[in-house]
């Protein structure tokens, strides 16, 4: 009798934007609802599990029915440990899902960078994160 194998591969295709921000999640949440005119709300957290313990990482979410496209934005830090642990300067990340164009995606990281708030925005190739099954939800 042969044996199967079922190989799932993982779909990593969204737009993906670093966030560089010492403000609170909330108060970046509020400039970015007004900069890309959006309305992230907050949700469950976004939870981990790393050698036996749960990481949550704060989690706001809109979904844009008129263009197809939602936005997530996933805070990188949490008390004990990082979301995306090799990007540790990265405090936020703004993930874009739909058909998003990458001149949207450009136009995005502009408006966010126009923010006194963000140190800088830019972004980030999910496929060459070594963490990058921590994004999937």
């Amino acid at each position: 009798m042969s044996k199967m194998v079922l190989t799932i591969e993982e779909d990593y295709d969204f737009s993906l934007i670093g966030i560089s921000c010492h403000a609170k999640d909330y108060r970046l949440c509020w400039e970015l609802n007004k900069v890309l005119n959006i309305d992230l709300i907050r949700t469950t957290d976004f939870e981990i599990s790393k050698k036996s313990e749960a990481i949550s990482f704060s989690f706001y979410e809109f979904i844009d029915e008129t263009n197809y496209l939602e936005y997530f934005l996933i805070s990188n830090r949490a008390k004990n440990g990082f979301l995306i642990p090799e990007q540790k300067k990265v405090d936020f990340f703004l993930m874009v899902r739909g058909n998003i164009l990458e001149s949207l995606t450009k136009e995005i990281i502009g408006k966010i960078n126009s923010l006194s708030l963000v140190l800088t925005s830019f972004n980030i190739d999910p496929n060459q994160l070594k963490s990058k099954q921590n994004l999937l939800f």
